[in-house]
């Protein structure tokens, strides 16, 4: 026969410790809303504008500031693009959609390889992401283009055969790290049908 010994003093610091595990992590949910508020304060953005296109099968939002200027030609592949432009924070960007099935991964790796043949590109960074319970992908950058370098922030989700990308390019001299919360905070904006 096994006794066994119950500690009240070990038992009651686990109590503890879950207890204010779980408080920090809901103290956290109500902070990341708040950062996303915070970011378009920070960045002088008081509205934004909601875009609805493709027959509604792609909704986002940009700030209501920015020019933007939609492309009508387009290709085969891309049948969705639209340029923006933040003056005041020297941010240029587009939304396009891309009409191609397969593998993200092995689309982002192919831009990969067809870019570092192109262009001069450093610091290349890929992370896994989630947008609208879509799997996708951040990646950034630095290019070099007309003796100045850029950071691209670019965002890429993939539904059905078709590939959301959303892009911001800045002047590596303008860049600021908050810029980094601004973005994910327009692309959780997103919703695909």
């Amino acid at each position: 026969m096994k006794i066994i010994l119950i500690n009240k003093r070990r038992i009651e610091i686990v109590v503890i410790a879950f207890v204010l595990m779980v408080s920090l992590f809901g103290i956290g949910k109500l902070f990341e809303e708040r950062i996303k508020y915070v970011s378009f304060i920070q960045n002088n953005i008081n509205s934004l504008k909601e875009y609805k296109v493709l027959d509604g099968w792609l909704t986002y939002k940009l700030p209501e500031k920015w020019n933007t200027e939609t492309e009508n030609s387009l290709g085969s592949e891309i049948i969705y693009h639209n340029n923006f432009k933040a003056e005041d924070l020297g941010i240029n960007g587009l939304v396009q959609v891309w009409n191609i099935g397969g593998n993200l991964e092995e689309f982002l790796e192919n831009s990969k390889q067809i870019s570092m043949k192109q262009n001069n590109i450093l610091n290349y960074k890929i992370k896994d992401i989630n947008i609208d319970n879509k799997k996708g992908y951040w990646v950034r950058y630095v290019i070099l283009s007309n003796d100045i370098y850029y950071v691209a922030n670019e965002y890429f989700i993939k539904s059905n055969d078709r590939i959301v990308r959303v892009s911001f390019f800045v002047k590596n001299e303008n860049f600021k790290e908050a810029f980094k919360a601004l973005f994910d905070s327009i692309v959780q904006t997103i919703r695909i049908q």
